[in-house]
């Protein structure tokens, strides 16, 4: 016995009524170039961004969120970099150092 599959036509066919998708409009990102460095995320800071020259005239509050941060970037370059964290970061967290314990001196 042989059996041929059927197929019902009689059913009404169905329009697909979904709006069509937008058209990519976005306009055209510049490509990045070697030199440009990507952001560092606000919990730390990155050796490209600003670092105030006066650690003695911040706040407690404020010098304890940039030991912090530092800090971070620190933990991040050693995890991240096999040639361990920037000069410039090793520096700025020995300046941060020296000033909380100059205040805890005092």
């Amino acid at each position: 016995m042989t059996t041929t599959a059927s197929s019902d036509h009689t059913a009404p066919h169905q329009h697909d009524t979904r709006p069509s998708p937008p058209e990519h409009s976005a306009p055209a990102l510049a490509a990045p170039t070697a030199a440009a460095t990507p952001p560092t995320p606000g919990s730390r800071l990155g050796p490209a961004e600003d670092f105030p020259e006066d650690l003695a005239g911040l706040g407690m509050g404020d010098l304890q969120v940039l030991h912090s941060r530092i800090t971070r970037q620190l933990d991040h370059d050693y995890l991240t970099d096999p040639a361990g964290p920037h000069v410039s970061t090793m520096d700025r967290c020995q300046d941060l150092r020296a000033e909380l314990n100059a205040r805890d001196g005092a």
